[in-house]
């Protein structure tokens, strides 16, 4: 008796293996692509991160060495301050004619002309965290008009945290007002300065102290 084979039905199982229906399927393609996307967002996300940190410290250190720029400024010009032989005011009459816990006031020679005339410059910190420099252009205690220089921008002084003490000639902190202004200017002897930076108060890294004691040269006790 003849016996009659039949071809075995292949499954789709069977025919995913052959050489002719080698490529992927679409459940594959579409698992292979979302694996793809989520590499690529997390190395976005990574490099995102740390570009954002080396642009954080980078701002950092630029701000540091503005504030270098800035103590020395100060250092300089505080040393360097004298008393001029006329001032229009009365209250003017002294080296340091106002002294405030975060502005200071200072008869200096500005700008190192030759005939070595003094110039009325202050030094204070505004309400954006702004190290400002400014020359009275009448000598006399007038700001308005005066050219407005910034020399730093990340002040992280206020009343709590001044950047300006005063002392008299035995060391000891002169009084202020209740507004932290020093009640008795023509007795300054020496000035603290404890310039304080920080660009983002919210985030590490912890604020930046500058510090030094200036005593102005012609005032200066021996």
């Amino acid at each position: 008796m003849a016996v009659t084979t039949y071809p075995r039905r292949r499954s789709p199982l069977d025919r995913r293996g052959t050489s002719s229906d080698g490529g992927f399927t679409l459940i594959e393609a579409l698992i292979v692509t979302m694996l793809v996307v989520v590499v690529m967002a997390a190395t976005f996300t990574v490099w995102s991160r740390l570009e954002s940190t080396y642009s954080f410290f980078q701002d950092d250190v630029d701000a540091q060495e503005q504030a270098r720029y800035a103590l020395g400024e100060m250092i300089e010009y505080i040393r360097t301050a004298r008393l001029p032989e006329s001032v229009p005011y009365e209250y003017l009459d002294t080296v340091i004619p106002r002294a405030e816990q975060n502005e200071i006031w200072i008869w200096t020679d500005a700008d190192r002309d030759p005939d070595h005339d003094l110039e009325l410059v202050r030094f204070f910190v505004n309400d954006q965290r702004q190290l400002i420099r400014q020359e009275s252009l009448t000598a006399d205690g007038d700001w308005n008009g005066a050219a407005v220089r910034i020399i730093n921008s990340n002040i992280d002084n206020n009343s709590s945290k001044p950047m300006f003490l005063y002392y008299d000639a035995n060391g000891a902190l002169l009084p202020t007002d209740a507004n932290g202004r020093t009640l008795e200017p023509p007795n300054i002897r020496e000035v603290a300065i404890d310039l304080r930076v920080d660009i983002d108060p919210s985030r590490s890294p912890v604020v930046h102290e500058l510090q030094s004691v200036v005593q102005p040269r012609n005032l200066r006790q021996y």
